[in-house]
């Protein structure tokens, strides 16, 4: 259940004394008003609650109550952090500040392995060609999760 302010329209949750948006106090006949408000998650369409912080379908990260201002700087943090580590093979720390907590460890886990690959077998008198190998596979980490920071903030952050 949510309710409706009628002095902006905005939609608060029903357990709220006070508008999110304008401040305006609820009163009684606000609250025998309260209207039942479902929202669809992104990535499976299942509806979410107005005020879960997840859906219970596929267990996706929802992110709500985000002016434009801030969804720009959410999105443009996550992609420095997706592409300044990146740079020197660091990779996930653009998913770890967006809350994509798998995806953040197996691209972790992916620098690592690159980490010990370059140290064993790049370094001088290894296996030849090893480096160009290695290259091509640290650009492809690189670029995959550098695309899939940008997928993510601009469809779940900003809306495009």
């Amino acid at each position: 259940m949510a309710l409706r302010c009628p002095a902006c329209q905005t939609i608060s949750p029903d357990w709220s004394d006070f508008c999110l948006h304008c401040g305006r106090n609820f009163t009684g006949s606000d609250r025998e008003q309260a209207i039942e408000v479902n929202e669809t998650c992104i990535d499976c369409g299942a509806d979410v609650p107005l005020g879960s912080n997840g859906c219970a379908s596929c267990g996706s990260t929802v992110v709500r109550c985000m002016d434009s201002g801030t969804a720009l700087r959410v999105s443009l943090i996550a992609k420095l952090l997706a592409l300044i580590p990146g740079i020197f093979n660091f990779f996930g720390l653009g998913h770890l500040y967006l809350g994509k907590y798998r995806k953040a460890f197996m691209f972790l886990l992916a620098s690592i392995a690159l980490r010990l690959a370059n140290e064993r077998w790049v370094a001088p008198g290894g296996i030849p060609n090893a480096e160009m190998v290695w290259l091509g596979a640290s650009l492809l980490v690189f670029i995959y999760q550098l695309w899939d920071v940008y997928r993510i903030t601009d469809r779940e952050i900003l809306g495009r």
